[in-house]
């Protein structure tokens, strides 16, 4: 162990006999000297300074901001102060450290994570990004090289891409532009670590037949989560390995034996989670990296949260593998861009410690050719019968090679782990409308529906003019608790808008998938329309508002229930969006005839 981590794992070691360093003090003390210090480093106040610029003018450095949270939670627990959690102050220190902490300061911050102040996990994550960007120098990042892509496009001549011929998906050769983009994204994606969530254990287990209960494995995996509450990095991971060994750890596990199941899944996965974490603070990324990587984030009878922990684990991976120093190693996850666009998110902090593909176009990469490449692979997320028939509908000899291939490889469905539809919409814009929608007739039924829902977030069409000077509005687009790959509407800003005459021709193209034969595509279709808000898809969406699709069940809101139509639902909507934006159209064409001529 070197000097520098022996001193990590001491600084995160408990201090004997106590969680805090600085004595028992009562609360109103604990709470008044917190407000003294948000109010000496005008923390509350706004401005352009970042908090860290404001506590280093007023002298208030991390050992103090340490130190009065420390004293805050002992306090906490010294008398019962619910008002912790609410108190305006904690939440000001905390964003506070999360700008200039360390590593060494988790455990105060596991601590108040562990009584439910939110903002102490949101500041553990922003110092382990800091660490990250510290490591981003020094890490390898560089573009494939000529030669590279060279290679990949030699051990691409068995490679099939699915497209449909007659309404069936087929196999096909790629053509050599195609090639070429193929061989640039796997050249970029050779060294890739495993899908996050992906791992298959030896034996998975089940919520529905739990193991009988295990005292030992019952009392290590207790030992390891009050560790981590106590802020015991050093024994968070001594108790977690030792329990995850019981299992097979660090070989595949044996699921069957655990006898606890959350809601969100098995007991194992959330030791995983919390061993990552663990390791990454004691200075082993590698580990890290590995652990990030193979705990099932749902697994549960319950999928509340999936999304909040798998992009938890995406960030871990990334951060993780900079801090091994290679980021091929992430490149597929920071393809992903889990946070979305930064103004949307506002974040104090360098553009070196996004999440997001912005590290790879710095370091040389041409990342909507990456996309470009991974959209090659569409499909190839299907049933395995359904992609094993297709290749075997290839012609020869590529029937056979790609055969060969899929049971050496598996089903390489590299579009759908990086959301490239929705990636090269959002980093292309307009280019990516044309382009997708010339893909469409291609493409299987599940990547065809999310290109429409693609193309409709693109060409979403505000219900105010950004080119009207006397108009104002924020444009954010859609918004939801589970994660979806974000795409940044050409909406939001009068440069990149599309215009009545541009939205027409897209409008009218979209309507023949309304006639889809598979009803989901119809029901993406007739939402895509809505958001384009065209009046020329109206005639061909009313001749849909007796679809005859149902699912079954009923469908109930505030006038009622009713049989659940879905595609019927949809062009609904769609109508009553495009009629909205359709009463501004005179505004719209009045403010075309004021802008000057390109």
């Amino acid at each position: 162990m070197t000097p520098a981590a022996l001193a990590l794992v001491l600084a995160l070691a408990p201090a004997a006999g106590s969680t805090s360093t600085s004595g028992q003090v009562s609360w109103d003390s604990a709470a008044k000297a917190a407000r003294a210090a948000v109010e000496r480093a005008g923390l509350a106040d706004s401005g352009s300074q970042t908090l860290a610029e404001r506590a280093a003018a007023a002298g208030l450095g991390r050992a103090e901001v340490v130190r009065v949270l420390e004293d805050m939670y002992t306090a906490c627990n010294a008398a019962p102060c619910p008002a912790l959690a609410h108190d305006d102050a904690a939440g000001q220190l905390l964003d506070l450290l999360g700008e200039i902490g360390l590593p060494a300061d988790a455990p105060i911050l596991l601590r108040l994570d562990a009584i439910n102040l939110y903002k102490a996990e949101r500041a553990l994550e922003a110092i382990l990004t800091r660490a990250m960007a510290d490591a981003i120098p020094k890490a390898r990042c560089a573009a494939p090289t000529p030669g590279e892509v060279a290679a990949a496009r030699l051990a691409l001549a068995d490679f099939a891409v699915l497209r449909r011929h007659g309404g069936v998906l087929r196999g096909d050769a790629p053509t050599a532009a195609e090639l070429d983009d193929l061989a640039y994204f796997f050249a970029a994606i050779a060294d890739a670590g495993p899908v996050v969530g992906g791992a298959v254990e030896a034996s998975p287990g089940s919520p529905l037949t739990p193991a009988a209960p295990d005292p030992e494995n019952d009392r290590l995996a207790a030992a390891a989560s009050d560790a981590r509450a106590r802020g015991d990095v050093v024994g968070l991971v001594q108790h977690g390995r030792a329990y995850l060994a019981r299992l097979g750890f660090p070989g595949p596990l044996n699921g069957s034996a655990e006898s606890h199941w959350a809601w969100g899944g098995a007991r194992y996965s959330y030791v995983f989670r919390d061993l990552a974490l663990g390791a990454e603070l004691l200075g082993d990324p590698t580990l890290a990296g590995q652990l990030y990587r193979r705990a099932d984030p749902g697994g549960g009878m319950c999928g509340t949260s999936v999304s909040y922990r798998w992009s938890e684990q995406v960030r871990g991976a990334i951060r993780s593998a900079e801090r091994t120093g290679d980021c091929r190693v992430a490149v597929a996850e920071r393809l992903l861009d889990v946070d979305g666009p930064r103004d949307m998110y506002p974040k104090p902090a360098p553009d070196s410690m996004d999440y997001g593909p912005a590290r790879l176009a710095s370091a040389g990469f041409d990342v909507a050719r990456l996309y470009r490449g991974a959209l090659l692979t569409a499909g190839r997320d299907a049933e395995p019968a359904v992609l094993r028939a297709a290749l075997e509908r290839a012609p020869e000899p590529l029937r056979a090679a790609a055969l060969a291939r899929l049971g050496r490889r598996g089903p390489e469905a590299w579009e759908a782990r990086v959301h490239a539809i929705e990636g090269f919409a959002d980093v292309t814009g307009r280019t990516a409308l044309a382009e997708l929608e010339r893909r469409l007739p291609d493409l299987a039924d599940g990547p065809r529906q999310r290109a429409l829902a693609a193309i409709g977030a693109l060409a979403d069409r505000p219900s105010w003019d950004p080119c009207d000077p006397d108009e104002a509005g924020l444009y954010f687009g859609s918004m939801s608790s589970q994660w979806s790959r974000h795409v940044t509407s050409l909406g939001g800003s009068c440069d990149t808008v599309l215009r009545l005459h541009e939205a027409a021709p897209l409008a009218r193209s979209l309507t023949a998938w309304l006639a889809d034969e598979n009803p989901e595509t119809r029901e993406a279709a007739a939402a895509a329309l809505g958001r384009i808000g065209h009046r020329d898809a109206l005639p061909a969406l009313r001749a849909r508002r007796s679809d005859r699709y149902a699912p079954g069940g009923r469908l109930c809101d505030d006038a009622g229930c009713r049989p659940y139509f879905p595609v019927r639902e949809a062009v609904r909507e769609a109508i009553a969006a495009v009629t909205e934006r359709s009463a501004q159209d005179a505004r719209w064409r009045r403010n075309d005839r004021k802008r000057p001529a390109p």
